[in-house]
């Protein structure tokens, strides 16, 4: 019996030992977590300090609403192209500068950034198709800008590239589609038009109250790979300081979290329903058409595979009675990868709709 106590009891300081070791590491591991977050949370308040030191102002502002919204106007060609960056894009100026830097001696050359993006303010309000392309081309004529323009729009700007046209046609002479959006991918992310419910703007702020905190405010998004994302941060054909001001840009734009302009676009509010199913029913604008359409995996979530992503390309150039289709084996960001390449065809594109002009 003794020898059983003793061993009961050499069990007990044993398992003491094991929990008091456990608390103990938990209280290590808890104080190192909280020590790095305080850590980074530092770090990135000093980043964003310092960075802002970094942004310089590029391009010109007029008045759009109310409020300043920033374009960049180079070159003096007969034609006009107008660049329109994707959703989410901190830097439009510095994204499309690889391939408009060699655009810009043959023709005029426009960058938008719209609200919330690049060097343009934020604001609040509806952030629609509708809402955008009007700010658009009021941006476009306060900067004296006159169509008929060539509109180039990245992703999901080709929503608005296709409202633009189909609204005000003797405004657009063509489109370029910089692996742009159509409203037929919402065919394989599921969406139902017809039933699709609202959601509440207050509630989806709620929502993202959490990652808001932890990636914006804290600073955790310092730990993502941003070349990755954006991958202009590491193209060949933007210099080192370049990239700083870019990386600068996308971190002051980003700490902003749901408040942020930039984040507005992706909410289905009733009014962005209702003006993206008029923009699915509606017709495929009949313009001269040059559209680049990539195989990037990072799409594949969105459409099931990448087959879909360029059948659905195909299907609008169906209709399409003077278009080309151009395939590319290069990320959703190529024009900041091959930039050579892509100005290429873009000038070969408008020789072409010169002389049909003659």
């Amino acid at each position: 019996m003794k020898e059983t106590e003793k061993k009961k009891g050499r069990i007990k300081k044993v398992v003491k030992r094991i929990v008091k070791w456990m608390i103990i590491g938990i209280v290590i591991i808890n104080a190192f977590i909280a020590i790095m977050l305080v850590g980074t949370y530092l770090y990135n308040k000093s980043c964003l300090e310092k960075e802002a030191k970094l942004i310089h102002h590029k391009g010109q502002y007029v008045e759009v609403d109310g409020h300043d919204m920033n374009l960049l106007i180079e070159g003096n060609g007969d034609k006009t192209l107008v660049f329109l960056a994707g959703a989410g894009t901190p830097s439009p100026i510095l994204d499309f500068k690889p391939l408009t830097d060699r655009l810009k001696e043959d023709v005029k050359v426009v960058i938008i950034e719209k609200f919330g993006y690049g060097y343009s303010y934020e604001i609040e309000g509806d952030r629609t198709v509708d809402v955008i392309t009007e700010q658009d081309r009021v941006a476009l004529l306060s900067a004296g800008v006159e169509g008929p323009y060539i509109l180039c729009p990245h992703s999901a700007s080709g929503f608005e590239a296709m409202y633009w046209a189909n609204h005000y046609p003797d405004e657009v002479e063509a489109i370029i589609g910089l692996d742009m959006g159509i409203p037929e991918e919402y065919d394989y992310m599921g969406v139902d038009w017809e039933n699709l419910q609202a959601e509440d703007p207050v509630e989806t702020a709620k929502d993202m109250e959490f990652y808001d905190f932890w990636i914006y405010k804290v600073g955790l998004m310092r730990y993502m790979n941003a070349e990755e994302i954006f991958p202009a941060l590491k193209s060949k054909y933007l210099t080192e300081d370049e990239k700083m001001e870019y990386r600068a840009i996308m971190y002051s734009k980003y700490q902003n979290g749901s408040d942020a302009t930039i984040n507005h676009e992706q909410w289905f509010t009733d009014r962005m329903i209702k003006e993206m199913k008029a923009l699915y029913d509606g017709p495929i604008p009949d313009v001269p058409t040059l559209m680049f359409v990539t195989n990037d995996k990072t799409l594949e979530p969105m459409v099931k595979n990448m087959d879909n992503w360029l059948l659905i390309h195909q299907n609008y150039m169906d209709n399409i009675s003077d278009g080309k289709l151009v395939e590319l084996n290069a990320s959703h960001y190529f024009y900041t990868e091959i930039p050579k390449e892509v100005s290429t065809e873009i000038k070969e594109f408008i020789r072409t709709l010169e002389e049909d002009e003659r």
